[in-house]
């Protein structure tokens, strides 16, 4: 294979690796390992660990923007969207997508350079349905919200970050009282 067919090779792995242990949780090694690559071949490839999550999440969007485009062909507005959501649907049970892309939007919280390109992922993914479908925003931001609501239950029920919540410590018995209701006409303390 030429680099160029590896390197495709490594990003294809990358996604579902990166879908379920995130950034930080993920190694070059497992990575690499599931790519069928050594780890120095793959730095070889990608200068660093978060070159290879950028086209990780690079890859996920276009295939997303693909997704939709080639389901919409042809139709414009509330058909389009429809036509778009079930493509992104299938994506969102069968595929690694939108996982990878909600652990972009994770990652970002720590990372500048992240940060940036989950901005630019997610104005390609707006702009894509935006222009396609030639629908208002308020249609869009509903359309989005159903979406980011479908594949966050996805992920969680299909187990792909089931890792992640069962090594998280159990709360405590503090933590698991409800604070009492307030008394009528009373407002709930604001939280510390």
């Amino acid at each position: 294979m030429s680099a160029d067919q590896r390197r495709a090779v490594v990003v294809r792995m990358a996604v579902e690796e990166f879908a379920r242990g995130g950034f930080q949780g993920t190694s070059t090694r497992s990575i690499a390992a599931r790519a069928g690559v050594s780890q120095p071949y793959l730095f070889r490839l990608f200068p660093g660990k978060r070159d290879v999550f950028l086209a990780a999440a690079e890859h996920c969007t276009r295939h997303a923007v693909r997704a939709f485009r080639e389901a919409a062909d042809g139709l414009t507005g509330a058909e389009a969207l429809r036509a778009g959501e079930r493509a992104w649907r299938l994506l969102v049970d069968e595929d690694y997508v939108f996982a990878l892309q909600g652990q972009l939007h994770a990652a970002a919280a720590s990372d500048e350079a992240i940060r940036a390109a989950a901005a630019r992922h997610w104005a390609l993914l707006r702009h894509t349905v935006a222009t396609v479908t030639e629908l208002p925003g308020a249609d869009l931001e509903e359309f989005f919200g159903r979406m980011l609501l479908r594949s966050t239950v996805s992920v969680l029920v299909t187990g792909a970050v089931r890792p992640l919540l069962t090594s998280l410590p159990a709360p405590t018995a503090r933590e698991n009282r409800a604070a009492p209701a307030p008394a009528a006409g009373q407002r709930r303390p604001a939280a510390r």
